[in-house]
């Protein structure tokens, strides 16, 4: 067998509680954590140019042999069949439970070229742009959150082993992609690319509704140019979407995908959020997709967890809003925002917590500016081993202990970073100076 032969057949190779894919999604982290390791010797520009292409080649072609024709749920359910319907049949873009697309309706035609192919090479091209993806991932969390020496490698590990990243990959979703777009911003903002950190802040927000949130940071921090290129980014989807799109279409996305899920928590055991929390200790016995109708003593406990976790976003927002600040402290900031959002948006899925490597990494990456302690080390450490548990290790840990708390391991594990965060932020701010009056 030639080693590239090793290569396909051990990407098959089960591996527990993560998806068969976890040995392929090595290749990619591994090429990148090759490349900082090997990078002196690549001295010039043409060295470097060819060691990426040639990894890219590698990563196209490992891939296409890869994929299996039962995985990418997400992207047969929603994302091929919403490419489908959007020119085929509108009228039936969204169901009564909005189960399959749940994007908004524009959204839909970005796959009209993959719908209009064979289901089979569709879905071996959507699975080769995410898992080409993984490569600039890597790259870009090591770049932008500068790190350093064998942390780097941590880093890269960490990310190889995630779990959220690993179901992400399984479902056929998108969230490494918008992760990489998160990155690009932020790396963007630390360039003073202001205009192109909002446009990818505004597209990511438009894929995942729980950035719109954080976006909104940059308005109240007065990041104008930031502002601007998100706006640009909506006004555009909103133009295209008025002219090309019944507007009782958009009402009922707004109204199925969204409102609907507001006020009726979902218990899915891959609802990460507070709301799927709380549904799963107040009306245990569903951990199906369905809406559930909330209970009293589930109503009051969602009000006062809200309210709880509001705080420490308001606290910030208020305190901070005189102090002088460099891109590191407002990107501290932003992901605070980002946290409070996910535990508090109505649908957190177990994928979307692959976002919280980038500020883990921007932590690791800063140890000169932080007053580290052991037991900032035993946080951040509790919280990034909760959040990179796989799915299919929590669920083997409900049958096992019959605990509802087993269902949450990113929730709880997003706590925990909040709380780290919020330290952070405090000894930032310190060195910081308060702005003239």
């Amino acid at each position: 067998m030639t080693a590239l032969g090793i290569i396909f057949s051990s990407s098959k190779i089960p591996m527990p509680y993560y998806s068969f894919y976890l040995p392929s999604t090595f290749l990619p982290i591994l090429l990148a954590g090759l490349y900082f390791l090997f990078e002196d010797k690549l001295s010039s520009p043409r060295l470097r140019w060819a060691w990426w292409i040639g990894s890219l080649l590698l990563i196209a072609l490992v891939g296409f042999y890869v994929i299996q024709d039962h995985a990418l749920y997400d992207y047969f359910k929603g994302y091929y069949h919403g490419g489908r319907k959007i020119i085929r049949n509108i009228d039936v873009l969204y169901d009564d439970a909005c189960y399959g697309f749940t994007n908004f309706p524009l959204f839909a035609y970005l796959f009209v070229p993959l719908a209009n192919l064979p289901k089979e090479i569709s879905g071996r091209i959507f699975f080769l742009i995410g898992y080409l993806c993984l490569l600039p991932l890597a790259y870009w969390l090591v770049t932008a959150s500068n790190v350093k020496g064998w942390q780097r490698f941590l880093v890269l590990g960490i990310l190889a082993l995630n779990g959220p990243l690993d179901y992400s990959i399984w479902l056929g979703n998108t969230t490494q992609i918008v992760m990489l777009f998160v990155l690009l911003a932020f790396f963007s903002l630390n360039r003073g690319w202001e205009w192109l950190s909002g446009i990818l802040l505004g597209i990511g927000g438009l894929i995942k509704l729980p950035l719109v949130l954080p976006s909104g940071y940059f308005f109240l921090r007065g990041k104008w140019k930031v502002v601007g290129g998100g706006l640009l980014v909506a006004s555009a989807v909103l133009f295209l979407s008025l002219v090309l799109l019944p507007f009782e279409l958009n009402s009922i996305w707004l109204e199925r995908c969204v409102l609907m899920m507001a006020g009726n928590p979902t218990a899915a055991y891959n609802n990460q959020s507070l709301s799927g929390f709380l549904a799963r200790i107040f009306m245990p016995g569903n951990y199906g997709w369905d809406p559930l109708t909330p209970i009293p003593a589930y109503v009051t406990a969602s009000n006062i967890g809200r309210a709880l976790l509001a705080l420490p976003a308001l606290y910030i927002l208020i305190a901070g809003r005189k102090t002088e600040k460099d891109t590191y402290l407002q990107s501290v900031e932003f992901f605070i925002i980002l946290v409070f959002s996910l535990l508090t948006s109505p649908i957190a899925w177990t994928h979307y917590f692959a976002l919280l490597l980038v500020p883990a990494a921007m932590i690791l990456g800063n140890p000169e500016r932080l007053a580290y302690k052991p037991w900032i080390h035993i946080l951040l450490a509790l919280s990034l081993i909760l959040l990179s548990v796989p799915k299919d290790l929590s669920l083997a840990l409900f049958e096992w202990t019959g605990s509802t708390l087993m269902l949450s391991p990113q929730f709880i594990g997003t706590l925990v970073f909040y709380g780290l965060l919020m330290v952070v932020w405090r000894i930032l701010r310190k060195g910081h100076s308060p702005l003239p009056a």
